[in-house]
Formats: C-alpha cells, structure tokens, sequence
C-alpha cells in the first residue's frame, strides 16, 4: 500500500497529488491519501501510515512535522513549498517520475537537529531571523510573493533590529551578552527562502553548524548579512561560527524558528544533532530524469 501526505493547504501539492494519482490508477497501484486539516497535521497523520510507501507532499514546514513523528521508512518527499529549503539543500529535483522514485532502492540518511523536544531539518534560530518568521506569519502578501516574503520582512526588520539577552554554552567555550541579534544552527546549507547560511554542513557530518552575531554596530550587522545573501561568507566580520554536536541556549526571546515554523520557545534550550535519523528515497544512479 502506498500512502499519500499531501499540504492540502498548498494548491501546488494539490496539483502534484492529482498528477501523482492518475499514475497509480493507471498503474493499478493501491493507495490512499492522508490530506492535512486545522484538526491534522502531518504530524498527527504519521500515526495512521501503517503502508511501505511514503509520499510526502508540502514544503518546509510539511516534512518537519513528518520527521517529528517519522517511524523509520523510506520517504518520497515532493517540494511543493513557499520556500523548499530542504530540498534546495539535499539539490532533489521534483521532474523525475513518480514510478521511477517508487521502483528505486536508494536512499540517502539525513541528520536532525532538535531542541528540547522538537525535532528540525534545516535550521534553528533565534534572534532577527525568527523576527522574519513572526512578521511574515499571517501576512496576506506571503501567497503573492513567495520566497520574496523573507526578503521584504528582512529589509523591515533591519529598521527594526532587536536585540536579546542570551547565554551560549558549547563543548569548549560559552558566550554571555545583551546584545545578540542572530544566532543560527544549521543541518543543511539552506533556510529562509533559499539564503546559504552554512556552506560548509552536508546534513551527514552529525554537526550542528552556527553563526553568532552579538555586540556588534548594526552597520556591520547590514554588511554580514549582505555577505550571506551573496555567498561571501569568507568576508564575515566579528562573526563568531562554531561546529559542535550540542549548544545550550538561555535566552529572553520568547520565541523561535525551526525549518520556517515558529514555535514558541522556554527559558533554557538544549541543541543537539541526531545523526542519520531520516531516509529520503532517491533516484538510482544510473537513472536518468525525466519531466
């Protein structure tokens, strides 16, 4: 049996889903879709996949909540999201045929991260990047401009830059400060609509990858983030960037983001990386794509 999790919220996914029905029923391939509701999210609806197929349909925020309550099987997941971040980082191309991805015995095994109890994909943040994340919830521009969102709320949120009282432990070292403004842990090379923030992560080396900005002139914080958004990560100023399996965080923001949803945070977070936690079917190697 083949089993469907399809962001009914998303008319892309909506679509994909109707292509990808057409093929099964041609096919003769049994299989039911789980569709998520304001009662069922993706999370809530992995209690029910008792299937040896997953199709996973919905963006960012669909496979985060999978993967918050991921049983150990294989995934199909279908980027049909504002921002697609993971599958911008993992390079997976949607144009390649449902029963091809299904007839395939690859598979790749990713990393997580987690705080406290909430497992993520791509990247935790506190700081300026989860202002973003709070200003663009809700706002009605977000089904018109897509990724540009972040880019629009990122340029306000420079004119209204705070900072945040925190308290960074790591393996070897710890900061103390009042004056933080960004602190981002990444697995995977991209978030926020498709900004590199970390280069150099895989999403396999077991690594929580993170950039610190405090106590720093909000000249050079307009100039590191310019450098982000070109890739000039080599030119960073007063950049503290650490790779570490664990971060311990005490902060007076009340707030989070992890993998574009913001979650509501407590005083104490604990960071972690879980390595090769989740399997992402792929293509063979000698396969071709097809559109």
């Amino acid at each position: 049996m083949i089993e469907i999790i399809v962001n009914s919220r998303s008319k892309k996914s909506l679509i994909e889903l109707d292509k990808i029905e057409r093929v099964l029923q041609e096919k003769k391939l049994p299989y039911r879709v789980l569709k998520t509701s304001k009662n069922n999210n993706a999370e809530s609806l992995m209690n029910k996949i008792r299937g040896d197929e997953l199709i996973v349909i919905g963006g960012d925020g669909t496979i985060n909540e999978v993967i918050n309550n991921y049983h150990g099987k294989e995934i199909i997941y279908l980027a049909y999201g504002s921002g697609n971040d993971l599958a911008r980082s993992i390079k997976f191309k949607k144009d390649v045929e449902i029963s091809r991805l299904l007839d395939s015995k690859r598979f790749i095994e990713y990393d997580v991260g987690v705080v406290n109890d909430r497992k993520f994909c791509s990247g935790f943040d506190i700081g300026f990047n989860a202002d973003i994340i709070k200003r663009t919830d809700g706002s009605r521009l977000k089904k018109y401009l897509g990724k540009y969102i972040y880019l629009l709320k990122g340029v306000i949120g420079i004119l209204m830059l705070k900072k945040y009282k925190a308290k960074i432990s790591w393996d070897d070292g710890e900061i103390d400060t009042d004056k933080l403004y960004l602190l981002n842990a990444m697995i995977q090379p991209y978030e926020g609509g498709g900004i590199k923030f970390a280069p150099d992560t895989t999403g396999q080396d077991g690594k929580l990858h993170v950039m610190i900005m405090e106590n720093i002139s909000l000249i050079t914080f307009i100039y590191n983030y310019v450098c982000i958004l070109f890739k000039k990560h080599n030119k960073l100023r007063k950049v503290k960037q650490i790779t570490t399996d664990r971060l311990i965080i005490k902060t007076n923001q009340r707030y989070f983001q992890i993998d574009g949803e913001l979650i509501n945070s407590e005083e104490k977070l604990n960071l972690s990386c879980i390595s090769k936690f989740y399997k992402l079917k792929r293509m063979e190697k000698n396969e071709k794509k097809f559109k």
